[in-house]
This record gives C-alpha cells, structure tokens and sequence, in this order.
C-alpha cells in the first residue's frame, strides 16, 4: 500500500508537530518550570537514565519517556 501525496503531506506534518510539541516540553522542564505529561497529566521530571550520559523526561507512568543525549 503506498501512500498519496495527501496523506504523505499530513503525516509530515503530523510529526513536525510533535517534534515541536516535545521540543518545547524539553525547553520548559530544562528551565525549572512545571510541565504535565500530556496524556496522564502528571508532573514531567528530569532525571539520570539508567546508562552512560544520558537524561531523560519523564512521568511517574512512563507515559511521556523522552531520552536526551548530553555527550560530546
């Protein structure tokens, strides 16, 4: 099944929408301020993931999970 210009068109910008969705959740919880997980409406945190340099955004659910790589 190949896809229409159309529906190539809107998944385009169905994830140029979520990239600056998640981009501005990352600039908000980077800068202290309160943040909900958009689906459970739960306090967004930073904290150490479980390997080598990396941070991660997360909810105490696990709905929201986005890993931030901090190395050179």
């Amino acid at each position: 099944m190949a896809l229409d210009s159309k529906q190539f068109a809107q998944l385009q910008k169905n994830s140029s929408d979520s990239f600056h969705r998640q981009k501005a959740l990352i600039k908000k919880v980077m800068a202290g301020k309160n943040s909900a997980c958009p689906v459970c409406r739960q306090t967004v945190a930073l904290v150490p993931a479980k390997t080598g340099e990396k941070l991660t955004l997360s909810c105490k659910k696990g709905c929201t999970d986005i890993e931030l790589d901090i190395g050179q």
